[in-house]
């Protein structure tokens, strides 16, 4: 086991050009550095491009390939630090390649299967600006949900993405063929997790590029997942007693996390937050997880998608605990909103995350 060394930089916390120097003085070090922590504070966390210290020390860190975590100064009073530390130790430990966990897989899979995860997040220059919003971010996981690899098209409007999300998506398929060997004599699956309803023409589109795989492999199968909680249905049990007693009850008649309920052939909802993941009493119904199978799909087993959705709301290595969206969803918002944030950063090249930053799961 290699030995840990720790360096300290100060600099004065108000000042993002102070955070940009200390930055600047860490990679000027003899000592390679794998990975640095950045202090800010609550109204720091606020700002945007070059008057945002956080950002700031992204740009200037992540430009040499080195992941940045940040912790927020007014965390370290808190009761609970040490179930902090432990939930910024395990995001610390994947930034640096690390896998803390992956799902047992309750089906035997394809030979090979890959769960691709299309996301979105909006991003604005100014606190007061309009949005925008950038598109173009695939994720890749195993069936027991292994981190792959991810994958930024270039910055494209809205209506332009398809053509650099293919572009992306054909990239993410070429690294992982390599990485894992894929034989002629395999069969692939390739489930899709996205972030709103596919037009026809994105489709079409990536149905052809999945389809220029069946030349080369025994069998080649797919599916499209819209997955959604932007919807008008809700799931109430009337058997659920809640968590708690008197004022401190929460989650009546909320059912439990896993339970699913079919509502036609290729629609399903699926409850990602139970009464124990409810924070307050006066939270309220969450919403379930809608997911919908597009029409051209060619694997259609609904309850084992839906069963594959359900555990990847547990793998997020940003945290300890479950999520309300499967990290094929999350992730890519995570890497679209800081992608977006990043680009009013002096001197911030996206190129890196694709060069250096590329086996480090940066954006937790």
């Amino acid at each position: 086991m290699g030995r840990v060394m720790f360096r300290f930089f100060d600099g004065d916390v108000r000042d993002a050009r102070a955070y940009r120097q200390a930055c600047i003085e860490v990679l000027e070090g003899e000592e390679r550095v794998h990975l640095a922590i950045a202090f800010v504070s609550e109204h720091q966390r606020q700002l945007t491009g070059d008057a945002s210290p956080y950002l700031v020390a992204k740009s200037v860190l992540m430009s040499q390939g080195v992941p940045v975590q940040l912790f927020r100064l007014e965390k370290l009073d808190r009761p609970d630090l040490a179930h902090l530390l432990n939930t910024m130790a395990v995001a610390c430990y994947a930034k640096l390649a690390g896998t803390p966990y992956v799902a047992k897989v309750v089906a035997r899979p394809m030979a090979q299967e890959l769960v691709i995860g299309i996301g979105a997040a909006h991003v604005r220059q100014h606190r007061m600006g309009r949005h925008e919003r950038f598109v173009g971010i695939t994720t890749v996981f195993t069936s027991d949900g292994h981190y792959r690899v991810s994958n930024v098209s270039k910055e494209a409007a809205y209506d332009d993405y398809p053509r650099e999300l293919l572009h992306a998506l054909q990239a993410c398929i070429e690294d992982v063929k390599a990485r894992n060997g894929w034989q002629p004599q395999d069969r692939i699956r390739l489930v899709f997790h996205v972030f709103k309803p596919l037009k026809d023409r994105e489709t079409q589109a990536v149905k052809k590029l999945v389809e220029g795989l069946t030349c080369e492999y025994a069998g080649v199968e797919f599916a499209f997942l819209h997955i959604s909680d932007d919807h008008n249905w809700m799931m109430y049990d009337r058997a659920s007693a809640g968590i708690g007693e008197g004022d401190a009850l929460k989650g009546q008649y909320v059912p439990a996390r896993g339970y699913a309920v079919p509502i036609s052939r290729s629609e399903m909802l699926i409850a990602t937050i139970g009464p124990r993941e409810l924070k307050v009493p006066l939270q309220g119904a969450p919403r379930p997880l809608l997911i919908k199978l597009h029409r051209e799909s060619t694997f259609q087993d609904l309850d084992y998608l839906a069963g594959q959705v359900f555990r990847f709301t547990a793998l997020s290595w940003r945290r300890l605990y479950p999520s309300g969206q499967p990290v094929t969803i999350a992730y890519s918002k995570l890497i679209a909103g800081l992608l977006g944030q990043l680009r009013y950063v002096k001197n911030w090249n996206s190129d890196i995350i694709s060069i250096k930053l590329r086996d480090s799961r940066w954006f937790l």
